[in-house]
């Protein structure tokens, strides 16, 4: 059975409350490099990509933590440790007879990227402009059944039931996926706003086996 690559399209509000941060050595006079530090708060829509599931997306949100390496005036590199909980309908059906309905369903990821930002403009050391681009390691691939009720359901178009898309609790082991990330920034008085997309590189779907009946 062919998958078709999954995707997340993000827009990360990052709430950068910039303050310097340094290496170890600077402390003691040298400085090998400086950075800053904040914390990230977003919106996430995210589409599976998957051809055995009749999905739409929905608002999702993340959290986390930032710190940048300032390699420039125009170059920083900015490292993310983010929570993200996805949210999503899958249509599916109380048995193979029933009206289709929308199955509201979570997946909840914990996300490692690795960012490139370059400052494209400069206006009067208030306002910056950048465009970004990066790799990025999400770990966990679980989607969640919102409403317990509905755990006899199946899901169209395979019949597939919600327990079978809770794929690291089946395996018992911890997905291991990649993504590359681009996106563009705007920065004022500390604070960023980001829109970013990122592209699958892996697929999360390739250990499983689903026929249809």
């Amino acid at each position: 059975m062919s998958l078709f690559p999954h995707k997340i399209v993000l827009f990360l509000v990052l709430l950068l409350s910039f303050s310097n941060i340094h290496s170890q050595s600077y402390y003691s006079g040298g400085g090998l490099f400086e950075g800053r530090f904040g914390v990230t708060v977003g919106t996430t829509n995210y589409s599976p990509g998957a051809n055995f599931l009749f999905s739409q997306s929905a608002p999702g949100f993340k959290v986390g933590m930032i710190g940048t390496v300032i390699i420039s005036e125009k170059f920083e590199v900015f490292v993310e440790m983010n929570y993200a909980r996805h949210s999503m309908k899958f249509i599916g059906r109380e048995d193979e007879l029933a009206t289709p309905e929308d199955i509201k369903f979570r997946l909840e990821t914990f996300n490692v990227p690795f960012i490139l930002d370059y400052t494209v403009l400069n206006l009067d050391d208030e306002w910056f402009f950048g465009i970004n681009a990066g790799p990025s390691i999400s770990l966990l691939y679980d989607y969640k059944l919102v409403d317990e009720g509905k755990e006899g359901y199946v899901l169209d178009p395979l019949y597939t039931t919600p327990n079978q898309l809770e794929f690291d609790s089946n395996k018992e082991k911890v997905s291991l996926n990649a993504f590359i990330a681009m996106g563009v920034s705007v920065e004022y008085n500390r604070f960023m706003a980001t829109f970013r997309y990122n592209k699958g590189i892996t697929d999360p779907y390739r250990n499983i086996n689903l026929y249809s009946p």
